[in-house]
């Protein structure tokens, strides 16, 4: 699963779009599922790892993409800013740009680029530091 996330990261980076949005984060989300299954890190080293601020914003994306909505926790949004002129205030967005996408949770804003980047790189080193 971390190798598939590595592919769907590559797809991101050629082409920033919703299927390659959703695709990421449900596999990323599910590496958990295959590590706690084959058992190499107890639960309590998966549950830390898991209460990681950005792991928990992977799992909601996966969550409210794959169920419209959760039901256990508050419902992220996620907003792409176009380059349009009109779309946003002015100085908030560079032109010339496709615009980005947002995680809006609480009062948090999370690049959504920059948490795909985060998050791969937590899971390549709880790999290696759990020699899997």
């Amino acid at each position: 699963m971390l190798e598939k996330a590595k592919r769907e990261q590559s797809r991101l980076a050629a082409s920033f779009e919703v299927d390659h949005v959703f695709n990421f984060f449900v596999t990323v989300n599910h590496i958990y599922d295959y590590v706690k299954i084959t058992g190499v890190a107890s639960k309590a080293t998966l549950d830390v790892f898991r209460s990681d601020q950005d792991i928990k914003d992977c799992r909601d994306l996966c969550d409210v993409a794959k169920h419209l909505r959760i039901t256990h926790r508050p419902d992220p949004v996620t907003h792409r800013w176009s380059g349009a002129i009109g779309c946003a205030p002015l100085g908030v967005l560079p032109f010339g740009v496709d615009g980005r996408w947002e995680l809006w949770s609480g009062d948090r804003e999370v690049d959504i680029e920059d948490l795909v980047s985060r998050t791969l790189l937590k899971w390549e080193d709880f790999f290696i530091r759990h020699g899997i």
